[in-house]
């Protein structure tokens, strides 16, 4: 009788660690499956901010701007062109220009006409801001020409504005894959961030061994970012042009 009832005991014992030990496991089924789904892999990076600083968008916000303004109409930008903004005095405890944090693309094949964004938002103010069309885009500071997918290429310059903070660390938490793959709008790359000047390469597809130039917009908005603050948004347009 106590021989029945010792195995008996030592049965639940070895039952109750095997239950310990599989709950102490991952859980299988939160684990994305062949069949079941998965987390999307998308074209945006995210990395938390610091407890006392504003975050950046985890996606491009969708709440409706204010003071939207076209500041360059369709047009080629064959010489530079140049937006300004006066210079702002910003708190010294944080950067000491207005600092880009999130860069987004979009397709708007349905607008009329129809045309492929890239949006940088900036916080604090806008930064003054210029585009040319350019043979090439080259690195600020060493000349040297920055890679870019396509085959005509508009420098987008910013002008008193960064996108480092106080340390040199990076402000930039939502940027897609320079490699953007648009019908015309190919790819974009940095060009330089130094001493206020803030400079990308856009490499756009025209159609091969033509004269076909792509008209350029650009424009600015101030977006609420749900918190009282906004983003300070510019956007440059590329009109889609199409060939055979």
């Amino acid at each position: 009788m106590n021989e029945r009832r010792t195995s008996f005991l030592a049965v639940l014992i070895v039952g109750v660690l095997a239950a310990g030990c599989a709950e102490s496991d991952p859980v299988e089924s939160d684990r994305p499956t062949a069949g079941g789904a998965s987390t999307p892999t998308t074209a945006t990076t995210s990395s938390p901010a610091a407890a006392d600083e504003p975050a950046s968008p985890a996606s491009e916000p969708t709440v409706e701007a204010v003071d939207y303004r076209v500041t360059y109409e369709w047009g080629v930008p064959s010489d530079q062109v140049t937006v300004p903004h006066s210079a702002v005095t910003l708190d010294p405890s944080g950067p000491s220009l207005p600092y880009l944090v999130a860069v987004y693309v979009g397709d708007h094949p349905d607008e009329d006409p129809p045309y492929q964004r890239i949006a940088f938002y900036f916080r604090e103010a806008f930064p003054e801001y210029n585009l040319q069309y350019v043979r090439e885009v080259v690195q600020e500071g060493s000349g040297e020409p920055i890679e870019l997918e396509g085959n005509a290429f508009l420098r987008v310059g910013f002008v008193n504005a960064q996108a480092h903070d106080n340390d040199g660390a990076s402000t930039v938490e939502t940027a897609p894959n320079e490699t953007i793959g648009f019908f015309n709008l190919k790819s974009y790359g940095s060009a330089g961030d130094f001493e206020g000047h803030l400079t990308f390469g856009l490499g756009l597809q025209v159609a091969p061994d033509s004269d076909q130039v792509l008209l350029i917009r650009a424009g600015e908005l101030k977006r609420p970012d749900g918190t009282g603050d906004f983003y300070y948004v510019v956007h440059v347009d590329v009109q889609t042009g199409l060939f055979g």
